[in-house]
């Protein structure tokens, strides 16, 4: 009898952890468990084809706020062709709240409620021994006759939904199998890993279902350390853990992070974690791991003590932003740093303060979400006495709050898009902090006014009917020196030259005419340059002449009117390493 459990991502390169716990726990005790794995993007036809043409007795659907409706339209398109299957959905969009879920979804039979890989096969188990007893049994005998393991939530004979109180959690970590038997086929299949060295939250932040049981559990460190090295030796390129805050203890994840940081591996690995908890030891560590090694996502949600109370934080923001500014400071680390508009008691310049806050450390990237008001949560509870305006179905995102008008967070949805093809984009690490440092000063407060200039900034964007576009790199930096012109003239012939510096390093082949490039009228003297082997290695210590061609495509030396560093105007020559992604000054003696 065979099962199939379906994984639905938000995109191709995500792997299924949780269905692929519940196949491996399946298997392990003999059941005949298979696993689907789609993304939303797939044509929802195609997916049932592939899914029905295995003719399976039991389905199991993983449901999440991303693919909620896709997958409710699965189960209801299974029904229709496969009548007799057997339908379980589980996960967080569907645990929380079963009872609804059942009244929702007429093709559902069974919510799993909590944590499957235990009470799956348990329920499997009960098919095989029904179906025994049963040869040419239906599923309408199985719902009428049969027993229901604990931890399901069904429909009785009369319509009603009997759920179990509390959700069931895996006490056992250890118990748990290894996801990946089939590491090569995954990493064919997918970029990201995802793994989890434990379970639950102690925490109880008003937004999230992740603290609701509040049950933390830990896979136990020799076999996190075992699972990981089989990940990394297999060719793994980036494997993100899904532990809810990772550095909660410090005796489980240190040792952790130390053998990864030994680890002869290509190998990035991405935590969550509290930053104002990190000890002088781990940052000590942190400060030291091999380039690109580590990723670390940061939610700071606020930097308002009042709106950190409010929804059930205990962040302490000063000891926070000391942390993230020495891991900053070691720039070995890409730093991830999380705001959420919308939350209760936070009005446009509560936000635009966590903002500036925020930007002010240059993480890498600096995300700004949108409360998601999930059923199940406190949230959800007192949305009324919040004035949260949210929309019915997923995402559950907040419309309007009492801080915050719908106009006012229709422009901040703006300012996240622009924000995001700028700042987040890693493409404009000189030009952006120099204009945010400008456009602060004119638009706002002062030089420390960042969201003063993204806000004019999207706004600007809107009025040019440039939203929702999609924009290249280059494109990007043209509406960006348009905008200079228009708004900042007093700044666009520095911003001009700041932005041909970040195109050179961060798009070397696009070499836009409007951008003034200088090389060709100091062509007679760059070539002199180049001639030169000695004079270059002290530039490029490791620097051989191939030949001309390969030379020009690694290398552009190009002139400066201002020192992008200092922003002092002046003749300054940079080299671009196109490989290597570095810039490096050269001295304008050894050009001029």
């Amino acid at each position: 009898m065979k099962s199939i459990f379906v994984g639905t991502n938000s995109k191709y390169i995500h792997t299924a952890l949780g269905v692929r716990y519940i196949r491996e726990a399946c298997r392990r005790e003999g059941l005949d468990a298979d696993l689907l794995e789609v993304s939303v993007n797939e044509p929802i036809l195609r997916v049932l084809a592939r899914l029905t043409e295995r003719r399976p007795a039991v389905v199991g659907l993983e449901v999440h706020i991303w693919n909620r409706s896709y997958v409710l339209e699965l189960a209801s398109l299974v029904r229709k062709v496969l009548p007799d299957c057997l339908l379980l959905a589980g996960g967080p969009e569907v645990l929380f709240h079963p009872r609804e879920t059942l009244a929702a979804a007429a093709a559902l039979d069974y919510v799993v409620c909590g944590e499957g890989d235990e009470i799956v096969p348990a329920f499997l188990r009960e098919v095989e021994r029904f179906a025994a007893s049963h040869p040419s049994w239906s599923r309408d005998e199985f719902l009428s006759f049969a027993a229901v393991p604990e931890g399901f939530a069904w429909r009785d004979r009369e319509g009603g939904v009997m759920a179990p109180d509390q959700p069931v959690v895996v006490e056992e970590l250890d118990a748990l199998p290894f996801p990946y038997p089939d590491l090569d086929q995954v990493l064919r299949d997918h970029k990201i890993l995802y793994y989890e060295s434990s379970r639950g939250c102690p925490f109880h932040c008003a937004y999230c279902l992740s603290g609701i049981t509040r049950t933390l559990r830990y896979r136990s460190v020799p076999l996190v350390l075992r699972d990981l090295d089989l990940m990394a030796s297999a060719g793994a390129t980036l494997v993100k853990f899904v532990d809810r805050t990772f550095n909660l203890d410090e005796d489980h994840y240190l040792p952790i992070l130390e053998h990864l940081a030994a680890l002869d591996t290509q190998a990035t690995f991405h935590f969550e974690i509290k930053a104002d908890i990190l000890t002088p030891r781990v940052l000590a560590l942190l400060q030291t791991v091999p380039k690109g090694r580590f990723q670390l996502e940061i939610g700071v949600q606020s930097t308002n003590p009042e709106v950190l109370a409010a929804i059930g934080r205990k962040d302490n923001w000063v000891r926070l932003r000391r942390n993230v500014e020495a891991l900053l400071a070691a720039g070995n680390l890409h730093i991830h740093l999380d705001l959420i508009a919308g939350l209760p008691g936070e009005d446009l310049a509560s936000l635009a303060r966590s903002f500036n806050d925020v930007y002010a450390l240059r993480p890498q990237t600096l995300q700004l979400g949108f409360l998601k008001v999930l059923p199940g949560t406190v949230m959800a509870g007192r949305a009324v006495t919040d004035g949260l305006v949210f929309m019915d179905k997923e995402p559950y995102e907040v419309l309007a709050t009492r801080y915050l008008s719908y106009e006012e967070m229709c422009s901040l949805k703006v300012l996240e898009e622009v924000f995001d093809l700028t700042s987040n984009s890693e493409r404009f690490p000189f030009s952006l902090p120099y204009l945010a440092k400008i456009g602060g000063t004119q638009f706002g407060a002062g030089p420390s006014d960042a969201f003063a200039f993204f806000r004019e900034l999207a706004c600007w964007y809107r009025e040019k009917g440039c939203v929702g576009l999609g924009h290249t790199g280059i494109d990007t930096a043209r509406l960006l020196y348009d905008f200079l012109v228009e708004r900042m003239p007093e700044a666009a012939a520095a911003g001009k030259e700041l932005l041909r510096l970040d195109v050179l390093l961060s798009m070397p082949n696009n070499k836009a005419a409007w951008l003034g490039w200088r090389q060709a009228e100091n062509y007679a003297r760059v070539t002199a340059f180049w001639r030169d082997a000695e004079r270059v290695r002290h530039y490029v210590p490791d620097f051989v002449f191939e030949n001309w061609r390969s030379l020009h495509k690694r290398y552009f030396l190009e002139e400066f009117a201002i020192d992008p560093w200092t922003y002092e105007p002046g003749r300054i020559f940079i080299l671009s390493d196109s490989v290597k992604k570095e810039l490096t000054r050269i001295e304008p003696s050894d050009i001029i």
